[in-house]
């Protein structure tokens, strides 16, 4: 059995303090030579198995690419990762011997022509647009009567102000037009002053935007790369439950660890429980590369009253490795806890039926 489980002496002893440190309602305590100590043999194992995957495919990136620092392969299937080649913390990948190429990129010099464009460098915009004071509705109140209806001028007029009408353009008829576009209904675009050509900002008036498949280089590598993977499948083995009252804290208890892989031995002081209980999640599984078995195991004593006795006490080694006592109710405490909790609630109910008969 392993060392640091606490001795008969020394749970004695850690229960002798507990009681010393809190000091209290000791009158009718039992000794504690009367306690009967069981102890409870706790293991937590997580068993960690390694699955390996392997894939292939062509890759492409701009540029000129440093592929020197991979490992290079012949037949993914038949490689054999070196010792510092581990896929346990990411995917190890490889270069397939003979595949690294250096090509021209088809767009021929790191350009394309901007679709948004069509390589014009420049976008369509209509030259005139409605007046913004009439809306093309009402330019002038005489076009009827003239018989002239608004051709298209020559030159349209930049966008006046609202105000008094004016002396119409097309008809010459004073005050009947529109004082924003002077009769004619439409007035010149401020976006493209008429001309019906915008710059496009999409290529910035080249007509040509950067390549994104070469990233402007003209050129690409292209290679056939290995990755191998490896996916971690957990099992969690835990025979005997952590006593509930004390769960917590276990967490600051002295463990004891072992970290096994594949191949290693179990303890030789692990019990045929445990060890009954590790063994069918060590078997190899298919694909399986590696394997760990993280043991955690600490043995807890359980101190119990031979009679009746409100508390019992848990004694185990903490991480400083000093023996520690922890009282709580038994169970003989907790059902004395719930026949006060019932009486209670029975003083209450009756001191609410008088309350209410009052």
């Amino acid at each position: 059995m392993a060392t640091d489980i606490p001795t008969d002496d020394e749970v004695r002893a850690a229960i002798e303090a507990c009681r010393a440190r809190i000091g209290f309602r000791r009158g009718s305590a039992p000794p504690v030579g009367d306690f009967l100590l069981t102890p409870l043999h706790l293991l937590e194992a997580t068993v960690t198995h390694y699955m390996e995957t392997r894939e292939e495919e062509i890759r492409y990136s701009p540029g000129t690419v440093d592929l020197s620092g991979l490992p290079i392969y012949d037949d993914l299937p038949d490689y054999e990762p070196g010792p510092h080649e581990s896929p346990r913390k990411g995917p190890l990948v490889l270069l397939r011997r003979g595949t690294a190429h250096r090509r021209s990129c088809d767009c021929g010099n790191g350009r394309r022509q901007c679709a948004s464009c069509g390589g014009r460098a420049y976008g369509t915009c209509e030259p005139a647009k409605a007046c913004p004071v009439c809306s093309g509705v009402s330019p002038c109140t005489q076009y009827v009567l003239h018989g002239n209806l608004p051709g298209t001028p020559s030159k349209l007029p930049k966008p006046g102000q609202p105000g008094e009408r004016g002396t119409c353009q097309g008809c010459h008829t004073a005050d009947s037009a529109c004082p924003g576009c002077r009769g004619w209904g439409r007035v010149k675009c401020g976006d493209c002053e008429g001309s019906g050509r915008v710059p496009c900002e999409e290529c910035g008036r080249r007509g040509t935007v950067k390549c994104e498949t070469c990233a402007e280089s003209g050129h690409l590598t292209s290679w056939t790369e290995g990755r191998i993977r490896w996916t971690a499948e957990y099992d969690s083995v835990v025979p005997v439950q952590r006593p509930s009252h004390i769960k917590a804290a276990l967490d600051s208890a002295a463990w004891r660890k072992d970290l096994l892989e594949a191949g290693d031995p179990l303890p030789g002081d692990l019990s045929p429980a445990h060890r009954g209980a590790l063994e069918p999640y060590l078997r190899p599984r298919k694909k399986e590369r590696a394997r760990e078995a993280d043991l955690r195991r600490l043995t807890v004593v359980r101190a119990r009253s031979s009679g009746s006795h409100h508390y019992q006490y848990y004694v185990f080694r903490d991480s400083s490795g000093r023996v520690r006592a922890e009282e709580r109710f038994s169970e003989d405490g907790r059902r004395m806890l719930w026949g006060l909790a019932v009486v209670a609630a029975l003083i209450l109910l009756a001191v609410l039926l008088v309350v209410v008969a009052a």
